[in-house]
């Protein structure tokens, strides 16, 4: 891809030095491209970026291969940033061919700022919508746009095809007459696509139009200062919240019923438990403040540092946003919509939709991002009780051994403790009686070191040669200072067989190494 500043048609000096190779930024070989990139200025606080987004109509790893078939090898599209720096970029492949035809990509991009959507079409019919921006550069995210009438569930991919109707490929190889063949187009609210075809009665074409439908924005309006609560006293705060870019009230964008989500999570924004939902009023007038009030009264298991989130209209925030966004706010609200198990249906019907993204709000996706209010807060928890815990965690044996014969096994052991230490040496022992009872063998003690690890710390140890009948072999801690001795001990059985036979004997010491 070539881009340069042209005066009178003719090409400046080091014409060369302003192209980029897309092959080389996808780890391909060579690529067909679709011509036409669609450009994005984005207005940023230090100024204004250019945003370039390129279809490969088809791309070769190998360097062999890209002319395959009447309309060539897979297709691809790229994402390029500030600079000509690769943002993302998807590689289509068998997953996306149709009957093991090529998924070659046959149009143009289109960029829908407000929908931060970049729409394409490719050979098959297929019409496909990617976000704009991605936490995912090695594939991007399938961006859900286009919406059934009536329905609420945006897709990604949608096939243009009726159900008796084939994609045309078009007279000659790589004909531009195939599947989706138009560039698509936006004017006047509409989505234009145009889909080429063959059926009983011979090949055609026919001009797809979609509503891009209605947009309004629901905002926080207010940023409370972090809170400090106190465990089992109730707090409150009433932020408030506005419906902009409408001139209709609330139930007539969308009469379903749409509310506020709080949440409590940790500071990391991992979700932690529900704190309720709010109504909001179908009445709702746009430029009209509504203060939204919700009660938190933290409880002993709460983190003692976290945030309180409130987001409007949580469903359509989820199922509007990338799977991969790479904005923050957004990342903590599909985290909760997850936890809630939320399935990916906007609130309001048909082309009506929160909009994704809106100048002036920093970031990618603005748009649904001002609906995730975030409020930090601190508690004062209680003193903390002690920790230091040695454990037993594990003691792994065989189910069955011959008389006899020593054997192996796996003691892990445990070590939990907030006294700031890495490690912990105790005495432990290992030793079997029959399993009718025994007491243990004199002395056996050995001295251990355990480490403060994620898991456990292994000691192999070995017990002697038993006879035969049901054993139990016991491992256990001593350490008088232990917070939970009751997690000190563990008991697992063994068969002993022997075609000899023999007598029950007495309990028996292990050996143990540190």
């Amino acid at each position: 891809m070539w881009g340069a500043h042209l005066e009178r048609g003719s090409e400046p000096e080091g014409w060369s030095s302003y192209s980029i190779s897309l092959p080389t930024l996808i780890g391909a070989r060579n690529a067909f491209t679709n011509t036409e990139p669609a450009i994005e200025i984005r207005q940023t606080p230090n100024g204004p970026e250019t945003h370039l987004y390129v279809t490969l109509r088809n791309y070769t790893d190998t360097g062999v291969g890209l002319r395959d078939g009447p309309t060539g090898a897979d297709g691809a599209v790229v994402a390029l940033g500030p600079g000509g720096e690769l943002k993302w970029y998807r590689k289509f492949g068998p997953a996306d061919r149709l009957n093991g035809r090529k998924a070659s990509l046959n149009t143009a991009p289109l960029v829908l700022v407000s929908r931060a959507a970049l729409i394409f079409g490719d050979v098959n019919g297929y019409i496909y919508s990617y976000a704009l921006d991605t936490g995912n550069p090695a594939g991007g995210d399938g961006r859900p746009t286009v919406i059934p009438p009536e329905g609420k569930a945006p897709t990604d991919r949608l096939f243009l095809l009726k159900n008796n109707e084939q994609p045309n490929t078009g007279p000659y190889n790589f004909s531009q007459v195939s599947g989706v063949g138009v560039d698509p187009a936006f004017a006047n609210g509409l989505m234009l696509v145009g889909v080429n075809y063959e059926d009983a009665g011979g090949t055609s074409g026919r001009l797809v139009a979609y509503r891009a439908g209605e947009t309004y924005d629901l905002l926080w309006l207010d940023a409370p200062e972090p809170m400090k609560l106190q465990p089992g006293k109730p707090a409150a705060m009433q932020p408030r919240l506005q419906l902009e870019m409408t001139e209709r009230t609330l139930s007539a964008l969308c009469p379903g019923p749409l509310s506020v989500q709080w949440y409590l999570t940790d500071q990391s924004g991992q979700p932690i438990r529900p704190l309720g939902a709010t109504p909001l009023p179908g009445d709702l007038a746009p430029q009209q403040p509504y203060p939204v009030p919700v009660t938190v009264t933290l409880t002993g298991s709460d983190p003692a540092e976290g945030q309180i989130v409130g987001v409007i209209d949580l469903p359509s925030v989820y199922a509007l946003s990338a799977p991969h966004t790479a904005n923050p706010r957004l990342v903590v609200a599909r985290a909760i919509a997850e936890k809630m198990g939320l399935t990916a249906e906007k609130s309001c019907a048909g082309a009506v939709a929160e909009v994704v993204e809106r100048e002036g709000e920093p970031g990618p996706e603005g748009g649904l991002a001002n609906n995730v209010l975030m409020v930090p807060y601190t508690s004062q928890q209680p003193a903390q009780a002690i920790v230091d815990d040695p454990s037993v965690v594990e003691l792994a044996v065989p189910e069955i051994v011959e008389a006899g014969r020593p054997f192996e096994v796996g003691i892990y052991l445990g070590y939990q403790n907030n006294l700031g230490r890495t490690e912990i040496r105790v005495p432990l022992r290992l030793w079997a009686r029959p399993a009718a009872g025994g007491s243990p063998p004199a002395g056996g003690w050995q001295a251990v070191t355990i480490g403060r690890l994620p898991c456990c710390t292994l000691k192999p140890g070995t017990i002697p040669g038993l006879s035969a009948g049901t054993w139990d072999i016991i491992a256990e801690i001593d350490y008088p200072d232990d917070t939970r001795p009751e997690n000190n001990r563990l008991i697992r059985r063994v068969e002993v067989h022997s075609s000899q036979g023999g007598q029950r004997g007495g309990a028996e010491g292990g050996a143990i190494t540190d």
